[in-house]
């Protein structure tokens, strides 16, 4: 008999994972600092809509946000790609 699980992350409810909050309630702090003590306002909503896009889930999974797929296509652009080229000689 074994015993399964459905995921090994921490989630607080149905979709919501910490990981969620350690970036979300920081970026939440740095806009009503930005907002309220500084005079970038305008930046400030800029990086509130930010945010909050990255934060919406995909239609891949509602546990899956925009933050973890900009991650991985951050990451493609980034390593290191190693190209190889054969030529084939006709007649050979």
């Amino acid at each position: 008999m074994y015993i399964t699980i459905k995921s090994i992350k921490k989630t607080l409810g149905k979709y919501i994972e910490y990981m969620d909050l350690y970036i979300g309630i920081p970026a939440l702090f740095l806009f009503l600092i930005l907002f309220s003590f500084t005079n970038f306002k305008l930046i400030s909503f800029i990086y509130l809509t930010v945010v909050i896009f990255l934060m919406l889930p995909i239609n891949l999974s509602k546990k899956n946000r925009m933050y973890k797929v900009m991650f991985l296509v951050f990451y493609f652009l980034i390593k290191v790609k190693e190209y190889s080229y054969y030529k084939n000689k006709k007649g050979e």
